[in-house]
Parts: structure tokens; C-alpha cells; sequence
């Protein structure tokens, strides 16, 4: 038994999967003179979270405010365009800093991570933003295109990674790029996509709460075949990055412009064709966090605007905006061009000179850009293509939604004329299974009417057989003829119907073909244009300002256009003239200050003496109507007893009431009983009670009232 088992064991060892040869050469000897020894990362290719140290050799990490969960960058200052050369990456350090309280949201992305490739002059400094690179990164990736492959082994702290290009056309791996881990290889040589052949690649990296040493010299740790390193690139191999400014000088840009009058689109385009320049403001501080995979909700908040905006990261140290103070503490030290991005900030004043002097380095030019008035030909072109877009991407799915309600109403209609031939087919099948009953039902009738009449004959003793030859038929009793015709005549109906009774039978049931409904002509989609009133546009609306409400009407009154004596180096204008700039501004504030609430807005001293005059005037007004309304209350009673009716003096017997003549002697006075009886019937009267009522005598003032009805 111990032979098969051997050879199994064997068999299983020669069914492992076996490393493909290595086929890299050794790399011949150059003796040219290299490009640049001092290979090394110059600031401004660095991301402002990474700190060159020894020489560029060694680049650490900014942890501090929120800068943890930002991703860094950095790319060397040589590139390779052919032959095959090697650097190296290892982990000195690996951070894990604090998250700050109530941690409650966790990034995707990994806390700790690492990526080594190349890149394109120019690209971002994130690996991966675009498809100018390549890189493997510390999971075991490969991403090229912005495709994510899993082809290599991991590697972490303490693990020296080699990556080398091969550009060299002769040699089996050509435009290749492969990984190895202490001299080991982990990944077989990946292609480079067509985009990046034949262009100058640089090396190039991404990390996080990481330290890495990056070796551009001799291999630390051997590679199984000899490489060229990239210090020793010579001139026809390889091409140096852009050189640092002639004087010395980088310039810090100040963008002028009014609010919501192309002020964001002016930014991506001058950043678009000037990539150097870097954007300091809060707008760059999200897009940075959510390229380094922290995701955000739509914020929809009262202070939510594109100056000063509200990402809710649910991530403390992002959402209060910390990793602003630890930048703005870092940007002045590294020299490189900015663009301070601040609407509110670079129209004021007193905004404007703290700006200022956070960039007081000799190295540093400040400039003012104003950006105001009519823009030029290419940005309204961009403007105008904007709106075309937008109108058409509206006017297709305005026809698509068309479209798609008329083949529902198609499809109702079809399903409405099916339901109905449904309905006429069960109609005509149950009319004929009708009648074919009725037809049955009078064949019974008939049998039972032919057999009753028989049994009747029978019972009369009538011979139902026909008579024989020779003998005389039997007479037969006559009936009267109205009796025997009906039965003949039902007999031969039923009859009748009998014999069309196979004929209903056989009778095959064809369905009706529902009819198809013509197609209607099928609407083009529709061409959007614009009208005279997009083109007279200069600046696309867009849902969110630049300013928000109460910001704007809190320091609009106080915009004003940069002064070279306020300590600016330039002042340039982009779009309209000095003249020309300052009457747009003057108009734009004229204009808030009718159609905008002006939240900050202080009386003046004018105003203050007025207003005091006034309260004094109302307070006399009010003292002499508090006088008016004592005096009727002090007079109160002599009015009362001059409108009381005064007591009537005792007039004699018989004597007349005024305005009535006495009676004359020997007439009498007329009864005014049934008067008084009226009165009392009717309603109140005094001294009498009604019919049916109540009545009150008031024996004080000898009144008396009653209620009858």
C-alpha cells in the first residue's frame, strides 16, 4: 500500500500550479551620464497633507484635524519614456490617529493604505482621480483604467515593494509594469493601457496614516535579475518635470468676482488650463474627501452655499471643517501656486487683508484677479453650450416620457378591443348554445307529443300496424279536421327542426381575428435651440448660490474692488476694465439694496435724533390724553343731575296733561280701557299686567312694568 500512496502524493505535487519563468534579462551596464542623481518630490507635486523629509527621500503624513482620513500624494520630479528602470516603497510607520468624539460614520476605504505606480505629467496627485496612471496597491490590486484587478499579494509595514517599468521594446514584458516584495515577485507583469504607451510616465504614490522611505537609487533589497534604478535615467531615457518659476515667485491668485455671476465656472476653467495652481477653500476640501472614498449626504440646510458649504460627512472632524485651520497653517510654508478661493472674504476689505498676511513669504507673489463685468466670446460660448445641453437633456425626457404614454394608451386600446371581441365571441356562442337547447327542448316535446298520441290510439284499440294485403282497413274514427290539422302541423314543424339539428351541430366556430390598429407615425426626437433670451444670458443659474441669503444681505453694502496700496502685488482684471468693473460693482450693490434685506443695517445719528424727538412729542401726546380722560369722571355727577327729569309739581283734579286741552264742561272724558288692554296684550307696558304675562311694580318710583302676550 505504500507505493500508490507515494504516487499519489506525487501526482497531487505535480498538479500544483507552478510560477511562470522569469523573463527579465539583466540589465546591461550604461555608462551615460544620468538625467537627474537627485531624484527626488518637489513640494508642489506634493498633496498638502504630505510633508518631504531627508532630502525628499522620506514623506510623512499630516494626522491632525481631520487630515486622517484625507489621501496624500506625491510624484517624483523624473520621468522614464523608454528603456526598463526600478524604485522602491517601504513602510517606516504606520499612524492610527484619534477619530474624534461621537465617531458614528466609517469610510470604506481602509484606514491605512498604500499605492505605487506611475502616472502622467500633470495628472492629479491622487492616484486613480483619472486614467493617467496605474498602481498596485497594499490590498493586492492592480488598477489601470480605473479597473480594479486582483492580481498580486498584499504587502504591509516593513515590506520593501519594488516596482519596475518596463518600457524597453526589445525585451519580452515590454510596457509592462510588475511588483515585487523583498526581491520576490508577487504580481506577473500587467499591461499598460494603450492611452499611456509611448508617453513619459513618472513615478508616483498615494498613502495614508502612512510613512514611507521611497529609494530611487540602488536596490535595497536585490531583485532576482539586475535593474537600472531611476537616479540613473539618462537624458535620452528619460525627461525632467517643470522647473520651479525663473524668480522664484509663485503667485497666490485672490478671485474677485460678484456672487452667482460666474464666479465657481471662471475657477474650473482657469484651474483646467493652469493645473499647477492649487484651490484653497472649502469646496476643495470635500472633493478631496470624497476622492479619498468618504461619501456625504446632499446637504439642504439655510447655510448651505458653494462659498462656505455644508457637507455633512456625519464625521465630526470633517463636518466642523477642522482640516481648514491645519491647512491654512500649512499652505504658507510650502511654496507653491494657490488660488484662495473665498467670494465673501476677497470682497471685503478687512476680509481681504487677513488673507493677506498669511502669505507674507518672499517667495510668494499676491495677486488680485477681478473677474467682473461682460465676460469674453469662449466663456459665454461655454455658457450658451451649457444651457443647449441642459434644454435638450430636458426635451428628451420630455419625449421619452411622450413616447412611453402613447405605447400604454396603444397597448390599453389593443387590450379594450381583445376584451371586447372576447366578450361578442362568448355572446354568439352562448346565443347558439341557446338555441340548440331550444331545438332539443322541442324535439322532446314533440317525441312526448307523438307518444302520448300513440298511447292514445292505443288505448282506443286502433291498430297502429299498417293493414295486410286483402284485407280492408278497419274503420277508423273521424275527428273533426280543425282537431287533426295542429298536430300535423306541430309534428311536421318539429320535424323539421329535428332534421336541422345536425346541421347546427356540424357547423365549425371560426375565431374573429382581432384587427390590428395602424401605427401612428413615431414623433423624432426633438432638437432643442436657443432663443434670444438664452443667448443674451452670461452666467448659468445654478440650485445653489454662491453666497448664502444672510450672508448677502449682511455685507453686500461693503464689496468693494481690491486697491494695489492695500498690499496686493497686481491687480488684474479678467473681464471688464478698472472703470468698467467698479460701475458693474456700484450697480450690483445699488441694485441689493432695493431688492435685498440688509440684515446688518444701523441707524445714523440723524436718524437716532429724529426718533428721540419723536418719543418725547408722543409722551406729551399722551400725558394731556390721560388729562382728557380724568375730566368727564370729576364732572360726572353735575351732568347726571342736569340730565335728571326734574319732579313734577301736584296738578288739580281734572286738569289736563300738557299737550292735551281739558275737557269742556259737560263732556265727558273718553275710556281708553281697551287702549290700555292693547298695550299690555302686545308687550311691556307700565302699571298693567297682559292677558297672560307678569308684571313688576317698582314701588320706589312708582313704575310698574308688565309682559303680556
Amino acid at each position: 500500500m505504500a507505493e500508490p500512496e507515494a504516487k499519489k502524493q506525487k501526482t497531487e505535487e505535480s498538479k500544483e500550479p507552478t510560477a511562470p519563468p522569469e523573463l527579465e534579462g539583466n540589465a546591461k551596464p550604461s555608462s551615460s551620464k544620468p538625467l537627474k542623481p537627485d531624484v527626488g518630490f518637489e513640494t508642489s507635486d506634493c498633496t498638502l497633507n504630505v510633508i518631504p523629509s531627508l532630502g525628499g527621500r522620506v514623506l510623512m503624513p499630516l494626522t491632525d484635524g481631520g487630515m486622517q482620513y484625507l489621501i496624500g500624494g506625491a510624484r517624483a520630479n523624473l520621468g522614464i519614456k523608454k528603456g526598463r528602470y526600478v524604485y522602491e516603497v517601504k513602510v517606516v510607520e504606520s499612524h492610527n490617529p484619534s477619530e474624534g468624539p461621537q465617531r458614528s460614520f466609517r469610510s470604506p476605504v481602509s484606514r491605512n493604505l498604500v499605492r505605487v505606480g506611475f502616472s502622467l505629467q500633470g495628472s492629479p496627485l491622487l492616484l486613480g482621480e483619472t486614467d493617467d496612471g496605474v498602481y498596485f496597491d497594499s490590498d493586492g490590486f492592480y488598477v489601470a483604467e480605473q479597473k480594479r484587478e486582483n492580481v498580486s499579494q498584499r504587502f504591509t509595514r516593513d515590506s520593501t515593494v519594488a516596482v519596475v517599468l518596463n518600457l524597453d521594446a526589445s525585451s519580452p514584458n515590454a510596457h509592462t509594469v510588475s511588483l515585487f516584495r523583498d526581491g520576490v515577485r508577487i504580481s506577473q507583469p500587467q499591461k499598460l493601457p494603450e492611452k499611456l504607451k509611448g508617453k513619459t510616465l513618472f513615478p508616483h504614490l498615494s498613502f495614508k496614516n502612512m510613512t514611507v522611505h521611497v529609494n530611487f537609487g540602488p536596490p535595497l533589497v536585490p531583485l532576482p535579475f539586475t535593474c537600472s534604478s531611476v537616479a540613473e535615467v539618462p537624458t535620452a531615457d528619460g525627461e525632467a518635470a517643470v522647473a520651479p518659476p525663473k524668480d522664484g515667485k509663485y503667485e497666490v491668485i485672490f478671485p474677485v468676482a460678484v456672487p452667482d455671476e460666474g464666479t465657481f465656472d471662471w475657477l474650473d476653467d482657469f484651474l483646467e488650463k493652469n493645473p499647477k495652481y492649487v484651490e484653497l477653500s472649502d469646496r476643495a476640501i470635500i472633493k478631496w474627501a470624497e476622492k479619498s472614498g468618504i461619501t456625504h449626504q446632499e446637504a439642504n440646510t439655510w447655510k448651505h452655499c458653494l462659498d462656505k458649504p455644508d457637507p455633512q460627512f456625519r464625521i465630526p472632524l470633517l463636518d466642523d471643517f477642522s482640516a481648514r485651520r491645519v491647512i491654512q497653517a500649512v499652505a504658507p510654508t510650502q511654496p507653491r501656486h494657490y488660488v484662495v478661493m473665498e467670494v465673501k472674504s476677497n470682497l471685503v476689505k478687512e476680509e481681504r487683508a487677513q488673507l493677506l498676511k498669511r502669505f507674507t513669504e518672499g517667495y510668494f507673489k499676491t495677486v488680485a484677479q477681478v473677474v467682473m463685468g461682460e465676460p469674453p466670446q469662449d466663456f459665454k460660448a461655454k455658457v450658451h453650450q451649457a444651457l443647449l445641453q441642459e434644454k435638450q437633456e430636458k426635451a428628451t425626457i420630455d419625449w421619452k416620457r411622450r413616447k412611453m404614454e402613447k405605447e400604454q394608451e396603444r397597448l390599453v386600446r389593443k387590450r379594450q378591443r381583445e376584451l371586447e371581441e372576447a366578450k361578442k365571441r362568448a355572446e354568439e356562442e352562448a346565443k347558439k348554445k341557446l338555441e340548440e337547447l331550444e331545438r332539443e327542448r322541442a324535439a322532446a316535446e314533440a317525441e312526448a307529443a307523438a307518444a302520448a298520441e300513440a298511447e292514445a290510439r292505443a288505448a282506443a284499440g286502433e291498430s297502429t300496424e299498417a293493414p295486410k294485403e286483402g284485407e280492408e282497413a278497419k274503420d277508423v274514427k273521424m275527428e273533426p279536421a280543425d282537431a287533426e290539422e295542429p298536430k300535423a302541423e306541430v309534428k311536421d314543424e318539429k320535424s323539421e327542426v329535428k332534421e336541422e339539428k345536425p346541421e347546427v351541430k356540424d357547423e365549425p366556430m371560426e375565431p374573429k381575428e382581432v384587427k390590428e390598429e395602424e401605427p401612428e407615425p413615431e414623433e423624432p426626437c426633438p432638437v432643442a435651440e436657443l432663443t434670444e433670451e438664452d443667448k443674451a444670458k452670461w452666467f448659468l443659474k445654478k440650485p445653489v448660490g454662491d453666497l448664502s441669503t444672510w450672508t448677502l444681505g449682511g455685507y453686500f453694502a461693503k464689496f468693494s474692488i481690491p486697491e494695489k496700496d492695500e498690499g496686493f502685488g497686481d491687480v488684474r482684471y479678467a473681464w471688464s476694465a478698472e472703470t468698467a468693473a467698479k460701475e458693474y460693482l456700484a450697480n450690483f450693490i445699488r441694485k441689493n439694496k432695493i431688492t435685498t434685506k440688509m440684515e446688518e443695517l444701523q441707524p445714523g445719528e440723524w436718524f437716532k435724533g429724529k426718533v428721540g424727538d419723536w418719543h418725547k412729542l408722543l409722551e406729551e401726546w399722551r400725558n394731556k390724553q390721560r388729562e382728557f380722560q380724568m375730566r368727564p369722571a370729576e364732572g360726572q355727577m353735575e351732568q347726571e343731575e342736569a340730565e335728571a327729569p326734574k319732579e313734577e309739581e301736584p296738578k288739580p283734579e281734572g286738569a289736563a296733561p300738557e299737550g292735551e286741552e281739558a275737557p269742556k264742561e259737560g263732556e265727558e272724558k273718553k275710556e281708553e280701557a281697551p287702549k290700555e288692554e292693547a298695550k299690555g296684550k302686545k308687550g311691556f307696558d307700565k302699571g298693567k299686567k297682559g292677558d297672560k304675562g307678569f308684571g313688576k311694580v317698582d314701588k320706589g318710583k312708582g313704575k310698574s312694568y308688565g309682559f303680556g302676550y
